[in-house]
Formats: structure tokens, sequence, C-alpha cells
């Protein structure tokens, strides 16, 4: 057997080794019968004669051995076909360029087969062995022959780099088997369990045996391989001797029955080994690769979530020189279904501003109802508050302010939960409130505004305008504090302010107050009798002022009202008497000063020329 697969392992691909196969006659076989079916020019039969030191062709008794040299054989070609793809998995014919790798294609020989990170290609060859390439690999199928009707199969691969995985027949004869070559080393093998990987970037092969034997030869050494070996083999060097493998990673309880992502196993830890590599296959015979991962803790994750069915896990440990221990399988089931709804509202960060918030999601397969969870922390971990709703898609809460997490998951028909998605968050923040009235008050021409500051305002608005509706104001300004003074002209107007959030977001205006500006009142108010009038005159700035004489201080008695555009003004002379007199300034829209200081005024009768003898004379004449 060693001799057999060093002579496999060193041998050019167009020669094999000088054996014979064995065929073992049936009742009424001729040699001639025998070399129209197995070789490759039927009249080359009396060779076989001669080989077998027969005398001559005539019926051979039953169940005798008969010898044909290996090279008589006929030889047809026996295509591989492709029988999983995961993944980004590429095939170059010998003459073509790179095309997707298809499930059912056929492997003729020359082909490379290249697989990209997370990948898998399985391609059964025509004896019944299984090829499994590992992901990142490059793959190329050399020879893929059959010895005519003998079961022999020869199949030549070249491993350029990555990982090989296969699970190769038991051949019958001497020229079957399977040969694989690497930039490092050669392995011969022939019905057996076996894995490679080629280091491209290290020039390093690692080689391991699970059942069976494989020959390993570099440097003009060979290194045979069993159960439960393997050997590394460095560029320009020999392989190293066989060693046993790690054993396979032990386990306490793996779950068989998955209902929730990620999908995760753990493992007890080897202090021997540096890693573990975990798989997970659609068959048990793992020719069907679906997920993989290298991992330097007892545990493996996968997010990515398959179809629900029974799946299996496979798991070995990593020595410090990289060989691969033995596997431990485990089945498991996947039941995930229903997956969680797919959220539509309110968005992530979305922002609700008077806590009636609506939830929409979609409706997935197999979902008989749902159950929603909302927590104001990211981890649901308290005050967690959880609606079970029926097979609907929307439904509404009422939350107080602040920030909100919520997850849902779907339940089947017995109402049992499913897998949680992701969780999302949104805000109950209202706008600032309207601030409540404040202070109006006039001094030196000028208007001092305040009002009360609100929650969640870090700037205020103010408006100012001649109207109720401020439908145009006449200011409109952004102050960062709660009072402010501005400058107006005497008149009627209306002002309101609204809070603003840091993002300029505005709350609602206060109600609209009114400012009355009156105007400066008037001073150095003057009066002179002349003749049957009364002249008077002051000191102001107003558009218009309007004059009053009354009869008594309180001037409630008004006896003479006059307007005027200027600071004079002209009044019929009363009859005699005390008179107060004042001036009051006349603003935009009527709008009246403070009274000017009151000016006393006396009105004296005066006596007629002609009758001043008369008061004259003596009294008593």
């Amino acid at each position: 057997m060693r001799l057999l697969a060093l002579c496999l392992a060193l041998l050019s691909p167009a020669l094999v080794c000088a054996a014979d196969w064995l065929y073992l006659t049936y009742p009424g076989d001729t040699l001639s019968q025998i070399g129209v079916k197995y070789l490759k020019n039927w009249r080359d039969w009396p060779k076989v004669m001669q080989h077998n030191k027969i005398p001559h062709d005539r019926v051979l008794p039953a169940n005798t051995r008969i010898r044909i040299p290996v090279a008589l054989l006929r030889v047809d070609p026996a295509p591989a076909v492709v029988t999983h793809v995961a993944g980004n998995v590429r095939v170059k014919p010998a003459d073509g360029n790179f095309r997707p790798l298809a499930v059912g294609e056929r492997i003729t020989g020359g082909e490379t087969v290249l697989t990209g990170p997370r990948s898998f290609a399985s391609i059964r060859l025509a004896d019944g062995s299984v090829i499994n390439q590992q992901p990142s690999s490059r793959l190329t199928f050399g020879r893929l022959a059959a010895y005519g009707e003998t079961g022999m199969v020869s199949t030549e691969l070249n491993l350029e780099d990555g990982r090989l995985e296969a699970n190769a027949s038991r051949q019958v004869g001497p020229a079957g088997g399977m040969q694989v070559r690497t930039p490092v080393a050669v392995a011969g093998l022939r019905g057996t369990a076996f894995r490679l990987n080629m280091d491209g970037e290290a020039k390093t092969l690692r080689g391991e045996v699970l059942e069976g034997a494989v020959g390993v030869a570099a440097r003009r050494k060979e290194v045979v391989l069993g159960a439960g070996q393997g050997t590394v083999t460095q560029a320009g060097r020999p392989p190293e001797a066989a060693r046993s493998l790690l054993p396979p990673p032990e386990v306490i309880a793996l779950p068989s029955r998955i209902r929730a992502l990620p999908i995760r196993f753990s493992w007890q830890r080897d202090p021997k080994a540096r890693a573990w590599r975990a798989q997970i296959a659609a068959d048990p015979g793992f020719s069907a690769l679906l997920l993989e991962t290298l991992t330097d803790v007892p545990v493996a994750e996968w997010e990515g979530a398959l179809p629900d069915g029974q799946y299996f896990l496979r798991l070995r440990a990593v020595d410090a020189d990289g060989l691969e221990g033995l596997n431990r399988d485990h089945p498991f089931e996947l039941d995930l279904r229903p997956m969680p709804p797919q959220p539509s509202a309110p968005t992530p960060g979305q922002r609700s501003y008077d806590g009636n918030v609506s939830f929409a999601w979609s409706m997935p397969e197999e979902a008989h109802g749902f159950l929603l969870q909302l927590s104001p922390h990211p981890h649901f971990a308290e005050n967690v508050r959880e609606v079970r709703l029926g097979a609907v898609t929307r439904h509404t809460e009422q939350l107080p302010p602040g920030t909100w997490y919520w997850r849902m998951a779907s339940l089947n028909d017995k109402g049992e939960r499913y897998l949680w998605g992701n969780p999302q968050s949104f805000e109950v923040r209202p706008l600032p409130a309207a601030p409540a009235p404040g202070e109006v008050r006039t001094e030196d021409g000028r208007v001092h505004l305040a009002w009360l500051a609100v929650a969640g305002a870090a700037q205020y608005e103010l408006a100012v305008g001649k109207t109720p509706a401020l439908e145009a104001p006449l200011i409109q300004r952004r102050l960062d504090a709660t009072r402010t003074q501005i400058e107006l002209q005497a008149g009627r107007y209306h002002w309101r302010v609204r809070g603003l959030e840091a993002d300029g977001q505005a709350g609602a205006w206060s109600q609209a107050s009114p400012i009355v500006l009156p105007p400066e009142a008037p001073s150095a108010l003057q009066a002179r009798i002349d003749g049957p009038v009364i002249d008077l005159q002051w000191q102001g700035r107003a558009p218009a002022y309007r004059v009053e004489m009354a009869a008594d201080a309180a001037f409630t008695r008004v006896v003479q009202r006059a307007e005027t555009t200027a600071p004079r003004v002209q009044l019929a002379k009363p009859k005699a008497g005390e008179y107060r007199l004042r001036v009051i300034a006349l603003g935009d829209d009527q709008v009246e000063s403070p009274p000017s200081p009151t000016l006393t005024l006396e009105v004296r009768q005066l006596v007629p020329w002609w009758l001043i003898p008369f008061f004259l004379l003596p009294i008593g004449l």
C-alpha cells in the first residue's frame, strides 16, 4: 500500500504504475469477449492470453482470476457534476473566462473553480467521491478518467490555494484513486475522508485524514497518514512526521432547536487548541455547506437567518500548527419562522409631539399575531411595556415624554413568541409651550417686554405688529433671554412670543398682547389773555394735541376743548372766573399722553370806561 500510494503521488499524469487489474471470470467467458468489453483495442486479447500463460482462447472456467495490464484497459472520460453552490463561486474553462458556477454543471477536466469568502462548492466525481471546496479556494481539475467498465476512476486535482475536504469512494483496482497536487507537495489517496489546507501566502500544506490513508510526498519523501493523523509540509522541505489530530471538542449540551438569532453554539475549552472551526451544512455528509466560522473562543455565532429546517453542526479544534482535529457533529432544527415584522413607523429617530404614537409594520408569512415591547432603555431591562396584538399591522399607544425603544416579535398559531426584531428608537417630546403673558412697561419712549421661560426653549422669537393677527410684523427677532426692549413710535401695537428649540423647531405663540406707547406729555405750558382770546403755547413733539379748559381742577366741567397740530392755540376768553388749562399730546391711533401740568388762569370782568367815574364818587353823596 505504501509503495502504491508513493507511485500515485510521484508519477506524472500521463503514466500509471506497472500493475494488473484482476478480473474474475463468469461462466461462458472467453478472452476475446473480455477484450471487447474492457480493452482499448479488443484485438489485444492475445496479449492478455500471453500475460496469463493461457494456451489458447477457449471458454474459461468460472471464478478464474485473469490479470489484465492497466495499459491495455479502455479509458473513458469521467466528468464530475456540481451538486451544491453557496455564495460567490466562479468557474473558468481551460479556454474561457470566469463565470458563475451553477448546480448541475459538468466538469470534464481543465476547469478552474474559484470560491469567494463565505462561499462553498460541492462536486461529485464519477465514482461517487465528493469534493467539498471551502471558502477562498482555487481548485483546478486535471484528468478525469474511468477505466472502461472496471469501476476504476482516476482523478487528478490541483489545489493552488485554500482548503479542500473530500469523501473519496474506495477503488477496486490499481489505477483508480485521487491525486491532489499543491505548490509544495502531492497527496495520493484512495478510499478515504481527508482534508487539505494549502496556505499560498505561507507556502504551507496541512493534511488531515479522518478515514483510510493518504500518502503525502515532497522532496522524495512520503509520509503516509492513517485515520486521525495529520502532517505539515512547508515549501522546499519534506513532510513532517505524522501526528495525532486533536480529539473532537467536548460539549455539555448543544441546543437541538434554535428559535432566535443569532444561531449560537458553545463548547468546552481545550488548552491544546488555539482556535476552533465551526460549520453548518444542510446534510449529514456536509456536502452542502452553508455557514462557517473560525473562532479563537469556544463559541460560534451566526446572525444570518437560514430557512427553517433540519441542519447539522460540525465542530473541530485547531492546534498550534494549524492542523484541524477530529469532527464533532450535531444535528439541530432551526425554527425561526414566523420572522419578526418589518417596522415602517415610527421611523428611527422620529419625534412625536403629542405622545400619541402610531406604530405600523409588515405582515410576515406564518404570523398569527405580534408582541410589541416598549421601554425607555435600549436593552429592555426594566420598565417594559408589553402589548400582545392580533394579526394587525397598526397600533397606537399614548406615551409620556422621553426617548423610547421598541421592538416586535411574531406569534405562531399557538401564541408562542418567535425572534425579536431589531430595536428602534423614537422620541416623545412636545414643542415648547406658549409663554405665559409677561410684563409690558414703557419708559423714556422705550417699550420693555418680559415673559416667563418655558421648558425646552433654547431661544425665543418675538413679533410686534399693528394688528392682533400680526400678519405683517413690524419687528420679528430671535432672543436668547426672556426680556428685551424695543423702540417704537407712539401708538397702539400688539406683541407675542414663542419658544424655539435648539434645532429651530418652534413652539406655540403666546396670545397677542397690546402695547400702548403714549407720546411724551407736553411741558412748559404758558397762557396769555390777549383781548377776547387766550393765547396758549407749550413744548412737545407729538403729531397732534388736545387742549382742555375746565372750570374745576378735576376737569369734570370742561368749558372749552380744541385740537391742533401745532404747539400753540387760541381759545375764546370765557367769562370771568378761575379756570384750569392742560394739554394732552395725541399719538398714532389716537393714543394719548399723560396731561401736561395744569395751568391755573384767572379771568377778570373789565368795567366800561364810562362807568369808572361813577365808581370813583364818594359814598353817601
